[in-house]
């Protein structure tokens, strides 16, 4: 099984080619110390890590996406897909994105 549940916000505008429009999805993990949260002595607030998702919408789903903006809450269903390619100089290079079946935006 293959599935994929993440919310959070839009980190910036997406971008939209045709009905193919890829968003950058912002999540927040709690950190913890000795099985705790903490407050971050920096900031004052719960410590947090955040985490950057790339997120493809194909179609109807895809032309649905590319009126939201940067800042915008939202919840996706999809599916991981990893690829592979050789860059200029020849490496190998490795990625991974969500697949968007469903978009939820509030």
């Amino acid at each position: 099984m293959n599935n994929v549940n993440i919310a959070g916000r839009v980190a910036k505008d997406p971008d939209a080619r045709g009905s193919v429009t890829t968003l950058i999805v912002a999540t927040d993990r709690v950190k913890l110390r000795d099985g705790k949260t903490y407050v971050d002595e920096a900031t004052g607030y719960t410590a947090k890590e955040t985490e950057f998702h790339k997120v493809t919408c194909f179609n109807g789903l895809g032309k649905a996406a590319a009126s939201r903006e940067k800042g915008n809450v939202v919840a996706v269903t999809g599916r991981l897909h990893y690829s592979s390619w050789e860059d200029r100089d020849g490496i190998t290079r490795y990625g991974c994105e969500i697949i968007a079946d469903k978009l939820d935006f509030f």
